[in-house]
């Protein structure tokens, strides 16, 4: 791999991996020893940071993790109902992993990009939680290097695109359904088509999401001088149904350094920039209105979409905001898990449950705790 490819993705590669990691793990089933915690089954472990490590996601009460090693990574799944905690596969050459994760029943997606010498091999790799294993589901074929993946009427869909003669980058969709028939497809949007075919490609498609029954597309037009930016909506057979224009919203609140993550809920869009500056924004008619907008604050996703209730953290806070749709209302989480010697790293999200990673806020403890514990409890 060239310096230059290198020099470009290790601000990726830096959003990517969490400085969270374990040798020594030492679980405690139940929490029953904490006052503030033993009305409620909760789980707690602690991980010696020993290593690079990145908390992917939870599935019921098992997690996936990644520790990296100069240029290899390791994958394992943590249980906590039994305390196990099992290698699925190793990787050499690894590069980064995608921020987009994607479930369909049991099982989670997600690209991993590999140095093979020249250039990035970019593979989506499957893991089967029942089964506990890891394989690669398909190789990437396209210039497409950051891939924003998302599931719809159970299909994955992948933002994709390549590099055209005239010298513009083309987007499309990818989808791969239950029996890995992938099929590209384009987008035609309210003011113009996307895709492969088109001459005058005004559209960029930016990042995609869903809510598991529509797909939205952060879409950037480039037909004239004044860039403009919108939301667009398509249902699941990727008709176009509306649009909102955010151009005016992104500027106020400075969401100006390309989009690092985007999600959809109930009425409500996320976008999160490379500057790490969240808006979380209503997507009322004419309004957008904005529910919070805060620096390093992260959407926590939750592929099950079970709780009424969503959630926001502020990393190396204790700040854990719980958002109600229904009136727009967001009030701090108060959770006392350890708060007077450490911090928040990072939050994940399954069905009623919340995982909670705390790092020390003390030069001499390298221990991280892990907390997989009920949303309801306060």
């Amino acid at each position: 791999m060239t310096k230059k490819i290198r020099g470009f993705l290790l601000p990726f590669i830096l959003l990517c991996i969490m400085f969270l990691s374990g040798c020594y793990i030492q679980s405690e089933k139940g929490m029953s020893d904490n006052s503030s915690l033993n009305k409620v089954q909760a789980y707690h472990v602690t991980f010696d940071n020993s290593a690079l490590r990145t908390y992917i996601d939870v599935y019921e009460t098992k997690l996936l993790y990644m520790d990296i090693s100069d240029s290899n990574a390791d994958f394992y799944i943590y249980n906590f109902q039994d305390g196990s905690n099992k290698k699925i596969l190793s990787l050499e050459n690894f590069v980064l992993k995608g921020i987009s994760n994607a479930f369909i029943n049991d099982t989670l997606y997600f690209y991993v990009s590999l140095d093979n010498g020249s250039d990035l091999e970019n593979n989506l790799y499957a893991v089967n939680f029942t089964e506990d294993t890891m394989y690669v589901e398909s190789k990437n074929l396209y210039s497409q290097k950051l891939i924003p993946l998302t599931n719809l009427d159970d299909k994955l869909v992948s933002l994709q695109g390549n590099n055209l003669e005239t010298g513009n980058f083309s987007s499309f969709m990818e989808t791969i359904d239950g029996e890995k028939k992938t099929r590209q497809v384009t987008l035609s949007s309210g003011s113009g088509s996307q895709g492969l075919e088109a001459e005058n490609l005004s559209r960029q498609i930016i990042y995609i999401t869903s809510d598991n029954t529509y797909l939205y597309a952060i879409e950037k037009d480039n037909s004239d001088s004044d860039m403009k930016c919108f939301i667009a909506k398509y249902d699941k057979n990727f008709s176009f149904i509306s649009e909102v224009e955010i151009t005016d919203l992104l500027k106020k609140y400075e969401i100006t350094s390309g989009v690092g993550s985007f999600s959809v809920f109930d009425n409500y869009f996320s976008i999160t920039d490379y500057s790490n500056n969240t808006i979380v924004c209503n997507f009322a008619e004419g309004d957008n209105r904005v529910a919070l907008y805060k620096n390093d604050v992260e959407y926590v996703r939750d592929h099950t979409d079970s709780s009424p209730d969503k959630f926001l953290y502020k990393r190396n806070t204790n700040e854990i905001y719980r958002l109600d749709p229904g009136t727009g209302k967001v009030q701090i989480q108060k959770l006392d898990l350890g708060n007077d010697t450490s911090n928040i790293r990072v939050v994940l999200s399954y069905e009623e449950n919340l995982l909670v990673v705390k790092q020390p806020n003390l030069d001499g403890d390298k221990n991280e705790d892990v907390y997989l514990i009920p949303k309801t409890m306060n």
